[in-house]
């Protein structure tokens, strides 16, 4: 979605928070929990701990912008007012194909 509105906050995290907010008529998400198919990036990581998500399970890991361990860890490095649990390498090489194949689609168009 980054690509297609031109708009760099475009990150799916961003998109998922937005919609359960809007379902939940709250910028709470207290009892909520996120599955990821790459390790947020700095900013989702952010909006995750903002949001007050409870919990993060992560794909693969993003050894580029990865803001949940792989680069840096913004949920345990830091002392921000809510702690977000994470659980990595869920169905990583699954998640890491799906990841390959689609930036390999998008190269060829």
């Amino acid at each position: 979605m980054k690509e297609t509105k031109k708009d760099t906050i475009e990150h799916a995290e961003i998109r998922a928070i937005k919609k359960a907010s809007k379902k939940l008529n709250s910028w709470r998400l207290l009892d909520c929990e996120m599955y990821t198919t790459l390790e947020p990036c700095p900013m989702c990581a952010g909006a995750i701990i903002q949001s007050r998500i409870k919990k993060v399970y992560i794909g693969a890991m993003d050894e580029k912008t990865g803001a949940a361990g792989s680069v840096l860890n913004l949920f345990k490095d830091y002392k921000f007012n809510h702690n977000v649990e994470l659980e990595n390498g869920i169905l990583e090489e699954q998640c890491k194909t799906i990841l390959k194949d689609f930036f390999k689609m998008l190269r060829k168009k």
